[in-house]
């Protein structure tokens, strides 16, 4: 599954997660929990992502690139 944030108003892709098999697959535009090591600067892309599952009480709105963690220089 195709994970985005949005920065600004475009949502930009942060890569992908696999959904473990007792898991439904989420419907598109949903919010999803996703824990990652650390994002990459240049195309902000997740390493090692494991999905957690969906959120219901976050709004698509509040899940903005500014809040990833970035690998260390």
């Amino acid at each position: 599954v195709e994970l985005s944030l949005f920065k600004g108003r475009s949502l930009v892709s942060c890569g992908n997660v696999t959904i473990p098999a007792n898991h439904k697959i989420p419907q598109v535009g949903v919010v999803v929990e996703a824990r990652y090591l650390y994002a990459y600067r240049d195309s902000l892309a997740l390493y090692q992502p494991v999905y957690l599952g969906e959120r219901d009480d976050v709004d698509p709105g509040e899940c903005v690139v500014s809040q990833l963690k970035f690998k260390a220089d």
